[in-house]
């Protein structure tokens, strides 16, 4: 926390002393310099995996077009750690002269959202918790919480399921969402039971063998990789089948195969153009994580291209404007529509774990 709160100060006291993008060189285009961070080593490494191919496919996408602006994309590695988060932010900011930030899972937005603000930064993060966006400087894109729990509440009701419980994560988060889901489900006379653990728990028996024995018969595990794999592991050992199971966050773990039958609500399936185009690159089917960070990165640049001027970038403040003012737009969602707050929605969908691929069920 003080290596984190450092970084933090660092970063307000070098504000001011920031300095403007590179001046390009006769006959060369101006460089669009957009940082990414990602976590591509730790447990969360396979979501930040999907999400550094989606933006080398969307950088390589770009150069086949015959754009006003050069773009470069610098990525680093945080590990889902703040004080990597914060470290990185800053080297980005005042090192290399970043012109905008691509940041993923909401602590990193919270820590860049700061700082954008500071230094007048554009900053769009792939998160669900919309309080990182403020439409100022920063934006976030997923589907809305709101939806989410509803469609997923829609599959119990349709299933005739009674009982739920819900194994959550600690995190203010994830527990707003599973609040939330519980107040849904009790409009709709689903009784409804939550437990919270830490992360970094290994053994979930006692809590399970809790449930069962007070009767509940379908659980939701609301949480991303390690505990999820974990959670669902010791489920099996009891008998509870993969019908049982409704997660949230299931496309954050490579173990596809384990979840064959439980069903997710979620975000952002993409279009049947980019999934076999990424499927062709990378060798693997995309998820939220890749699709979002296309859309974000593609709606960056289209931004800085329809307010170019000749020779220079344009003016943070005209990047801006172009992106608030955007409505309802076409993206590898379907469509894309500009919400409160600087929050970018997709449509919510439920999808299945079939022969390890996600399938969107039909309402």
């Amino acid at each position: 926390m003080k290596k984190f709160l450092l970084s933090i100060m660092i970063a307000t006291a070098l504000s001011a002393c920031g300095e403007k993008a590179e001046t390009p060189k006769e006959n060369e285009k101006p460089v669009v310099k957009i940082g990414a961070i990602f976590p591509l080593s730790g447990d969360s490494a396979e979501s930040g995996e999907y999400a550094r191919d989606a933006l080398i496919m969307a950088m390589e996408d770009v150069k086949k077009q015959n754009l006003k602006y050069d773009y470069k994309a610098l990525i680093e590695d945080d590990q889902f750690k703040s004080n990597l988060t914060a470290a990185i932010a800053n080297k980005f900011i005042f090192q290399d002269k970043i012109n905008a930030m691509l940041t993923y899972y909401a602590p990193a937005g919270f820590i860049f959202k700061p700082l954008a603000k500071q230094n007048k930064l554009i900053h769009l993060s792939n998160t669900w918790e919309e309080k990182v966006g403020d439409g100022e400087y920063s934006f976030t894109q997923f589907a809305a919480m709101s939806e989410m729990i509803d469609v997923g509440v829609n599959y119990l009701v349709r299933n005739n399921i009674k009982k739920v419980a819900i194994i959550s994560e600690m995190r203010a988060t994830s527990e707003e969402f599973a609040s939330n889901f519980i107040k849904a489900m009790k409009k709709e006379n689903i009784e409804a039971k939550m437990e919270t653990f830490t992360r970094g728990n290994v053994d979930f028996r006692l809590l399970i063998r809790k449930f069962i024995n007070e009767g509940y018969e379908y659980f939701l595990i609301n949480s991303i990789k390690p505990e999820f794999d974990i959670i669902v592991k010791q489920l099996h050992e009891v008998g509870v089948t993969n019908d049982q199971i409704m997660g949230t966050c299931g496309e954050m773990t490579p173990a596809k195969e384990l979840y064959n039958g439980i069903v997710f609500p979620g975000t952002t399936i993409g279009t049947k153009d980019f999934n076999m185009r990424y499927k062709q690159r990378f060798n693997r089917y995309p998820n939220y994580a890749s699709v979002i960070t296309y859309d974000l990165v593609l709606l960056l640049i289209k931004a800085y291209e329809e307010n170019a001027q000749e020779g220079s970038i344009p003016e943070t403040e005209k990047v801006l404007k172009y992106i608030k003012n955007i409505q309802s737009y076409d993206c590898n969602a379907i469509k894309c529509t500009m919400m409160r707050n600087g929050h970018i929605n997709n449509p919510a969908n439920l999808r299945k774990c079939i022969n390890a691929e996600y399938i969107e069920m039909e309402e």
